[in-house]
């Protein structure tokens, strides 16, 4: 594995991201309806705050998203730009998605457990 300098805002925004992603995991599930009116999952945990909060993270983790990709230090190599992401990952504390745990279902879509 190469000797990547990641510069501590980049770094720093990673990790951030993983924080706001336990955030976003630990949330209860949303109840929602599908096209032909059938509510799926049960929305009494469902709160007014929770749908502000899971808003405001959203918004963040997005935020984290794009200031991520576009950083200026990815320029900066000449190769193995995919590499040198998945080192970011690992520097910054947590263990590529497809290695964190066993496939669940979400509405019926596969989703790593957390």
């Amino acid at each position: 594995m190469d000797d990547y300098k990641f510069p501590d805002d980049l770094l720093q925004a990673k990790r951030e991201w993983f924080a706001v992603e336990r955030q976003l995991d630990a949330l209860p599930p949303r109840p929602w309806t599908d096209a032909d009116g059938v509510t799926h999952r049960d929305g009494r945990d469902w709160t007014a705050e929770l749908a502000r909060q899971e808003t405001a993270l959203r918004r963040r983790f997005r935020e984290l998203s794009i200031q991520i990709s576009v950083h200026p230090y990815w320029e900066t190599l000449p190769a193995g730009v995919v590499a040198a992401r998945m080192e970011l990952r690992a520097v910054a504390g947590r263990p590529p998605r497809e290695e964190a745990g066993p496939v669940e279902e979400r509405a019926g879509q596969p989703v790593r457990a957390p």
